[in-house]
C-alpha cells in the first residue's frame, strides 16, 4: 500500500474512491494501539505527552510526572 502512487492514480483518473483507507487506517491503528495499551498496562502508565520533563519549560499538559517522578 502506497498513498503516493494511489494519490497519483487517482489525480489523474480523477477517482477518489479508496483514498479515505489512507486518512483512516491509520488513525484507527493509533487509537488501537493506545487502547490495548492502557488496557494492558493500566491508566496510571501513561505519564505525558511531552518528550522531555528535564527542562525549565512548563508541561502544557498538566500532568504530574514530576509528582510521579519523586
Amino acid at each position: 500500500m502506497n498513498a503516493a502512487r494511489t494519490v497519483g492514480s487517482g489525480m489523474y483518473a480523477q477517482v477518489w474512491t479508496a483514498l479515505w483507507i489512507y486518512i483512516i487506517a491509520p488513525l484507527l491503528g493509533m487509537l488501537a494501539a493506545a487502547q490495548l495499551y492502557v488496557a494492558s498496562q493500566g491508566l496510571q502508565r501513561v505519564l505525558c505527552a511531552k518528550l522531555h520533563h528535564d527542562n525549565l519549560q512548563p508541561c502544557i499538559f498538566r500532568c504530574t510526572y514530576g509528582a510521579r517522578a519523586h
